[in-house]
């Protein structure tokens, strides 16, 4: 009798047990998890201590909580004595992206198996994680980040979330991160980089800003896929016009130019485009409404070599067409659309009544999951790998999650819940007005007072040839003021928006990013910094 006793005690606290197991208390919200890895890459072992948790942001003259800011963070396991390693904060943009993408398919230690290139993934990357040979930690300490309402960051009330969902308010939190995330972690004699894609960018420059005014000396900035600007002064008939170079390599890669510009390679086609758009297109565009027919005959000509579309597919006034217009037109006689954001990528051509949008674009598809935060491939590596344990979902841009409360839609299918419909992009009113005196930056854009306060401070731009013309980003650049020119690279990938989707060029992409932080800190910071872990 008191054997079956014990025996069944011992099962019901068995039981009891994988009941426990299976119901995983979240991580308590000041707690930041530490685990220890290692990924081989180019046939090494690299050893990393990785964290996962929140900081607070608290307001400056009260001590208030406003938020709290989730991070991932690879740090190098280094000998005692070893000089500090670089040090690279990463995010996404929207407004309203996590870092998923820039993680776990970019530069992270780990990432999802893909094929070789974004046209050839298909709908699934719920396949597997595996070591990244591309990864960008053998150049650099990696902290992706989560801006407030992404990811798991969170606002504490509705009048600090407003706040927070402004161009300022956003920029100063994540700078703020950066200062807290260097005290807490003693991080403060690391060399620092920062790493901003599509929004991201804009939120990159503004940080720089804000950072170098606080004399938190900045060491590099990446701008991939988006925008750039230190006061350059493009004239937009030029702008426009090298906006052909997009077209030409997006009608190359589909074989759609004529026979004798499409046996050129990709490069030569896409600079015999760019040279006629500078010499005749531009000139023109300059003059559009005094141009002789002659003239506007010729323009319209070129624009049907360059990018296979007829001459009634252009702005008879302007002589112009726009990217959706372009996207939804050159291969709508298959009865097909390309995408915004990476023109290999097709689907069937929309009904002309239903309005484009981000969910229907094909090259989001493939990392649709990621973006949402619905992914159970990297929502278990978090959980499972990381043992971070959030109850909150992992937050992304297009919202249509769990909303009680019934969201108003616009007409092209957009809700109301989706961060840009929340974001403030134009006022400083929900932060707070500039007071008089607080003028410096008023007129100068935020990147160029960053380099103006930081003469060291290097930036490199990223551009993908099918989301955005590297023609535009080369020449905004070459406008800029010689003192600041010099500080600036850029690079142009085959790729789309999210370019390191492909294999080759995450490859070049790790080689450029090892190379822009050697030319920042100097070779030999540089050599010793990354001594060990060459790309």
């Amino acid at each position: 009798m008191m054997r079956a006793a014990t025996h069944l005690l011992g099962i019901t606290a068995l039981l009891f047990a994988m009941r426990a197991a299976r119901a995983q208390a979240p991580t308590p919200f000041d707690s930041i998890v530490t685990t220890h890895c290692q990924s081989v890459v180019s046939g090494k072992t690299l050893r990393y201590t990785v964290r996962a948790g929140l900081l607070p942001l608290l307001e400056n003259d009260t001590g208030e909580l406003m938020a709290r800011m989730f991070f991932i963070s690879y740090t190098v396991d280094r000998a005692p004595g070893d000089p500090p390693r670089p040090l690279t904060f990463l995010w996404n943009g929207g407004p309203g992206s996590n870092a998923a993408q820039l993680h776990v398919i970019g530069f992270g230690p780990k990432r999802v198996k893909t094929a070789e290139t974004y046209p050839a993934w298909g709908a699934n990357t719920e396949t597997a994680l595996v070591d990244n040979h591309e990864t960008w930690l053998v150049s650099s300490d990696l902290v992706f980040v989560d801006p407030i309402g992404t990811g798991f960051s969170r606002a504490t009330s509705v009048e600090y979330r407003d706040i927070l969902y402004t161009t300022r308010g956003d920029a100063e939190s994540v700078a703020e991160f950066i200062r807290l995330y260097r005290t807490r972690f003693s991080a403060w004699n690391a060399p620092v980089f920062i790493v901003g894609e599509s929004y991201g960018t804009t939120r990159a420059m503004a940080v720089a800003e804000a950072l170098e005014k606080r004399r938190h000396r900045l060491a590099g900035v990446v701008l991939m896929s988006g925008s750039f600007s230190v006061g350059e002064r493009v004239p937009p008939e030029l702008n426009q016009a090298l906006q052909l170079s997009l077209y030409t390599a997006t009608a190359h890669y589909h074989e759609r130019l004529a026979p004798g510009l499409q046996a050129l390679g990709q490069d030569d086609a896409v600079k015999e485009a760019v040279a006629w758009a500078r010499t005749i297109y531009a000139p023109v565009l300059a003059k559009r409404d005094s141009a002789t027919p002659a003239e506007r005959a010729e323009v319209l000509a070129g624009l049907e070599r360059f990018t296979s579309l007829k001459a009634a597919d252009f702005d008879q006034r302007t002589l112009a067409i726009s990217k959706d217009q372009f996207m939804d037109r050159l291969m709508a006689d298959r009865g097909l659309e390309l995408g915004r954001y990476d023109s290999r990528m097709s689907v069937t051509s929309r009904n002309p009544t239903t309005p484009w949008g981000p969910l229907l674009d094909p090259s989001l598809r493939p990392m649709i999951d990621l973006m949402q935060g619905s992914s159970r491939l990297f929502n278990s590596y978090v959980r499972d790998t990381l043992k971070y344990r959030s109850d909150l979902l992992y937050r992304g841009p297009f919202g249509e999650a769990f909303h009680p409360r019934p969201l108003a839609t616009a007409p092209n299918g957009v809700a109301s819940d989706w961060m840009t419909n929340m974001f403030n992009t134009g006022a400083r009113a929900a932060a707070g007005t500039r007071p008089a005196g607080d003028a410096d930056t008023a007129s100068a854009p935020p990147l160029r007072r960053a380099m103006e306060l930081n003469p060291k401070l290097r930036v490199m731009n990223e551009t993908g040839i099918y989301d955005a013309s590297c023609a535009q980003m080369d020449e905004a650049v070459a406008r800029a003021e010689p003192a600041l020119r010099s500080r600036i690279t850029n690079r142009c990938y085959v790729g789309g928006h999210m370019m390191y989707s492909d294999l080759e060029t995450r490859r070049v992409m790790q080689r450029d990013f090892a190379d822009f932080v050697r030319s920042a800190l100097g070779a030999s910071t540089s050599k010793r910094a990354a001594s060990g872990s060459p790309p």
